[in-house]
């Protein structure tokens, strides 16, 4: 097999040889056939594909740099890279599967402009004179361009026209070699009609201020897709009796594409996307450009802004779906409510979103990564609550006064090497506070009762011959403390009707939705604080209308 190889790398020097000299249309005839019967096996054509495998400076490859990762799928993902450009023209062969079937492509340089973007099959040059010169030089310069590359030509020989395909492999005076993995041959340049680039459906015309065109730049791209997210989970470790860690970790799960030495920001917040089959191109280009200049970095935020142009993927209609997660963007805010709430990178996240940020991270497609994204000591404290008839419950009361909000995750507290709880630790605001269920009080008691003190008979005839009784119900609560620790306890009532006075500062409360009078409800809350051993009463009164006997 690699003598196959040899054999054939040796024809291709030969051949290249032979093409430096001019030749007359017979031998051009002759070689061609010749060459399209020199044929390589498969696994040697790889072989020598691999080893031929040079850079193309006029093809754009711009590297991943930076993705911000929300909850529910969606990626916003960054991508840079220099490229040459010809006569204002790169060509990029990956088109990533942009959500909502928009694309945002920039410049780098603050004084040039990305000002064309186009889409499709491939980069199609016809030599009539018209869509280019029909001369030896601009076909020469324009195969120099795709050197490397899948092309097709199509060229003129004895009065007809033939078409041949492959990748261009070197160029001669005369003649370009093309192979196709199996073949190689030979083309002759002069008669040349048609050139078809067969791969890097992506084109992008750069332009300059001074009105220069410019011969290389560095671009980058913008586009949210679908694929990628995490999954946040907390280890709550107990210190001392006011003391504890809190450790937050995020499971990166990444189905959409190679990210290699990438900045990911796990962003706690999911933007609300709703877009419409009917919605216009340009419409959700807008909204695609400014969440660029919110998650992007602040230098190239209006290149986002100012000198991105969208190419839109033909014959994809737009998604139809919605996203919400925590605190969303209402969609009606359209581009500037977008811009405001999404998350500044390099700069703090002082509204509905927090970033956490993991530089120089390396997840391949199909991997998983669990990264630790904060290690922090908080205050923390204890709340009793108590809904008769049931069980008080034990809480943990997590102050957040670290310098980033929570996201909603699953908790999992632990003292030394005994495990107290595992639960869902909700979403909570930077300076506010987080509640995590403990277990059911044991060490304190409670006791609730109830009885009727009075009553209006007939007080309420809604129809003839239907009468009600309006009675008053007194109702006790008991708790008792049996921990060597003070505790507050926060009670919450409920009674099947209207709430008329309660002890010791109740709170009452009237269902406005329930104002037929035999379906009003309400409640009542307190939060007492009981010094260890002791006992506490509570009462409460409330009115309810019953139908009379």
């Amino acid at each position: 097999m690699n003598d196959r190889a040899s054999s054939a790398n040796t024809s291709r020097m030969s051949i290249t040889r032979w093409l430096g000299r001019p030749r007359g249309v017979t031998a051009i005839a002759v070689v061609a056939v010749l060459l399209v019967g020199l044929v390589c096996g498969p696994a040697a054509a790889k072989e020598a594909a691999r080893a031929d495998d040079e850079t193309n400076p006029h093809v754009w490859r711009p590297k991943t740099t930076s993705v911000a990762v929300f909850k529910n799928g969606l990626g916003f993902f960054l991508r840079e890279g220099e490229v040459r450009l010809r006569d204002g023209w790169c060509a990029a062969g990956q088109v990533p599967p942009a959500a909502f079937g928009t694309l945002a492509i920039y410049s780098l340089d603050e004084k040039e402009t990305v000002d064309i973007v186009g889409s499709g099959p491939g980069e199609v040059v016809e030599f009539d004179g018209v869509d280019s010169p029909n001369d030896t030089k601009t076909k020469l310069a324009r195969l120099k361009a795709v050197e490397n590359l899948r092309v097709e030509l199509v060229y003129a020989y004895k009065g007809n026209d033939r078409t041949a395909a492959g990748k261009v492999v070197d160029i001669g005076p005369e003649y370009v070699v093309l192979e196709d993995g199996v073949h190689t041959f030979a083309v002759p340049i002069a008669p040349i009609k048609r050139m078809a680039l067969l791969e890097l459906p992506l084109r992008v015309h750069v332009s300059a201020d001074n009105r220069k065109t410019p011969t290389k730049a560095k671009l980058g791209m913008a586009y949210l897709r679908k694929g990628i997210t995490w999954i946040p989970e907390y280890t709550l470790k107990v210190i001392d009796e006011d003391t504890a860690e809190l450790t937050l970790r995020g499971t990166l799960v990444n189905e959409a594409e190679d990210l290699i030495h990438c900045d990911v920001n796990f962003v706690v917040g999911v933007p609300h996307f709703l877009h419409t089959d009917y919605l216009a191109p340009i419409a959700v280009g807008q909204i695609i450009r400014t969440i660029g200049a919110a998650v992007a970095p602040r230098q190239v935020s209006t290149q986002l802004m100012n000198r991105a142009a969208i190419a839109t993927h033909q014959g994809r209609s737009p998604a139809r779906g919605s996203s919400v997660v925590e605190r969303a963007v209402d969609y009606a805010r359209r581009n500037v409510g977008s811009l405001v709430n999404l998350p500044q990178m390099g700069g703090a996240a002082t509204t509905d979103y927090t970033v956490y940020t993991k530089k120089d991270l390396t997840v391949r497609r199909g991997e998983k990564a669990i990264v630790t994204l904060f290690k922090k000591r908080i205050k923390y404290s204890h709340i009793y609550k108590w809904s008769p008839p049931g069980e008080i419950q034990h809480f943990f009361v997590l102050h957040n006064d670290t310098d980033t909000a929570w996201t909603t995750g699953p908790c999992l507290a632990v003292d030394g090497k005994q495990p107290l709880t595992e639960d869902l630790l909700k979403y909570t605001a930077k300076g506010g506070t987080g509640e995590l269920p403990v277990t059911t009080a044991v060490n304190v008691s409670s006791s609730q009762s109830e009885a009727e003190i009075e009553r209006k008979l007939k007080a309420h005839s809604p129809s003839r011959n239907v009468y009600l009784d309006l009675v008053t119900l007194e109702g006790t609560l008991i708790v008792q403390n049996f921990e060597e620790r003070t505790i507050d306890v926060r009670i919450r009532a409920a009674m099947a009707g209207k709430p008329i006075s309660a002890s010791d500062g109740g709170k009452t409360w009237t269902n406005p939705k329930k104002l037929i009078l035999r379906e009003r409800d309400g409640t009542v809350t307190w939060t007492i604080r009981l010094e260890p051993g002791q006992t506490h009463t509570l009462t409460y009164r409330y009115e309810r209308y019953v139908r009379s006997n």
